[in-house]
C-alpha cells in the first residue's frame, strides 16, 4: 500500500515555488553586469559625464546582475537607463547595444513562444528603421550585426521556452499519474471492503432465507420478516456490485447490446488459447442462470490469460463439474508456480469478485503438484 501522506495546506505553496537559480548562473550574471558597466564607462569617460549620465549608465548595466532573480524589475531599470542616455544625446556604443540585447533576451524569456517570436520580429524590423533615421545606414555593420543578434537571441529564448513547456507538461503528466495511482489505491481498498462486506451481507441473506426451515414455531409474520431481510440483503449486494463497477474505472465494459459469452462458447475459447489446454465436463450439463453462465466463462477466460502471461507454454487443464446446486470450476496449469504478480494481480481479483458476487467461493494458489490452481464454486440457485 502506498504510504505517501497527503500534502499539508502549506506544502502545495512550497511546491509551486520556482527552483532556486544555480549559483554558477548568478555569478555569470554578476560578471556580465559588471563587465557591461565597465565597458560603458570606458566608452563614456566619467570625467566628461554628468551625474545624471553616470546614474543612467549604472541603471542600464548593473541591474543585469539580478536578471534571473527579478527579471521584470531589471527590464524596467535598464530601459529607463537606456532612455535617459539616449535622451541626453549619447551615441549608442557596443556596451549600450549589448545591454539592450541582454534586456531584449530577458524580456522574451518572460513571454510565451508566440509573443517571443512576435517581439523578435518587431525588433528585427526596427533595427534597419533606426539605422536609416540615425543616418548610420541600413546596411551598416552595426545594424546587420544587431539584427543577427536579435534573431539568435529570439531563437535561444524560444528554445528555452520550449524546454520549459515540455517540463511543465511532464510535471502535469506526473501529477496526473499520481492522481490515477491514488484513485487506483482507493478503488483497491473499496474492492477489499466490498469483499468483506459482501461476505457478511451474503451470510445474512443465507441465514435469513434458511431461518424459517431451521427454526421451529415461527409464525407467518416472523417468516415474512426473514424474507424481507433476505431480499434487502440481496438488494444491498446488487447495489454494492454497481458501486464497485463505478469505482473500477479502469475496466472497459462491452456495450449493452453486445452478446454475452457463456459456457457454450468454452470449447471455442479453449481452442483459441495459445498453448495446450484440455476441457473436461463432469456430471450432466444442466441449464444455469445467465449470471452464472457469463461469470463462469469470464473466470475461465481470465484464468487462461493468466496462464499465458505468467506460465507461457504450460499445459492447462479445465474441469467443469456440475453438482446439484453448484457449478465448480477447476483450472490448473503445470507451470513454474505463482509469482507475486500472479498472486495479487487484477485478474484474480476480478475472478474472485465474480464468484463472491453470485454468493459462491473462490480459491487460487499453488497446486498440489506444482503449477497454479484456480477453483471457484458458483451456486446454481
Amino acid at each position: 500500500m502506498d504510504t505517501t501522506t497527503p500534502l499539508s495546506s502549506e506544502e502545495p505553496f512550497i511546491q509551486d515555488l520556482k527552483p532556486p537559480v544555480p549559483t554558477s548562473l548568478l555569478l555569470l550574471d554578476i560578471v556580465a553586469g559588471g563587465a557591461l558597466c565597465l565597458a560603458l564607462f570606458i566608452e563614456l569617460p566619467l570625467e566628461r559625464s554628468s551625474a545624471i549620465e553616470v546614474v543612467m549608465g549604472i541603471l542600464v548595466t548593473v541591474p543585469h546582475m539580478a536578471r534571473r532573480i527579478a527579471p521584470k524589475s531589471v527590464i524596467v531599470l535598464t530601459l529607463v537607463g537606456a532612455a535617459g542616455l539616449l535622451a541626453g544625446g549619447i551615441t549608442p556604443g557596443v556596451a549600450l547595444a549589448a545591454s539592450g540585447l541582454l534586456s531584449f533576451y530577458t524580456i522574451v524569456r518572460q513571454l510565451n513562444r508566440g509573443a517571443a517570436w512576435a517581439a523578435g520580429g518587431s525588433v528585427v524590423i526596427l533595427f534597419p528603421v533606426a539605422g536609416w533615421f540615425t543616418g548610420v545606414g541600413i546596411m551598416s555593420p552595426f545594424v546587420l550585426l544587431g539584427t543577427a543578434m536579435v534573431c539568435v537571441l529570439t531563437l535561444l529564448a524560444n528554445l528555452h521556452l520550449s524546454r520549459a513547456e515540455i517540463e511543465e507538461m511532464r510535471a502535469d503528466g506526473l501529477g496526473t499519474l499520481r492522481e490515477q495511482a491514488a484513485m487506483a489505491e482507493r478503488a483497491r481498498i473499496a474492492r477489499e471492503m466490498h469483499d468483506i462486506v459482501a461476505h457478511s451481507v451474503s451470510k445474512i441473506a443465507v441465514q435469513a432465507e434458511t431461518a424459517p426451515y431451521t427454526l421451529d414455531g415461527l409464525d407467518d409474520r416472523a417468516k415474512q420478516e426473514f424474507a424481507e431481510i433476505a431480499a434487502g440483503a440481496r438488494t444491498t449486494l446488487t447495489e454494492m456490485r454497481r458501486l464497485l463497477g463505478v469505482l473500477r474505472a479502469d475496466v472497459t465494459t462491452a456495450p449493452e447490446t453486445a452478446p454475452q459469452p457463456g459456457l457454450a462458447r468454452l470449447p471455442e475459447l479453449v481452442e483459441r488459447h495459445e498453448g495446450t489446454a484440455d476441457l473436461d465436463v463432469v456430471g450432466e450439463a444442466v441449464p444455469v442462470p445467465q449470471a452464472v453462465d457469463v461469470s463462469a466463462y469470464r473466470i475461465v477466460q481470465e484464468a487462461l490469460t493468466n496462464a499465458r502471461v505468467h506460465a507461457p507454454g504450460a499445459r492447462v487443464s479445465i474441469e467443469l463439474a456440475y453438482r446439484p446446486d453448484l457449478l465448480v470450476l477447476r483450472i490448473a496449469d503445470d507451470g513454474p508456480g505463482p509469482s507475486g504478480e500472479t498472486s495479487n494481480g487484477h485478474g484474480l481479483v476480478g475472478m474472485r469478485e465474480r464468484a463472491l458476487a453470485l454468493g459462491g467461493w473462490f480459491n487460487a494458489g499453488p497446486g498440489p503438484s506444482g503449477g497454479f490452481l484456480i477453483q471457484a464454486g458458483l451456486p446454481l440457485e
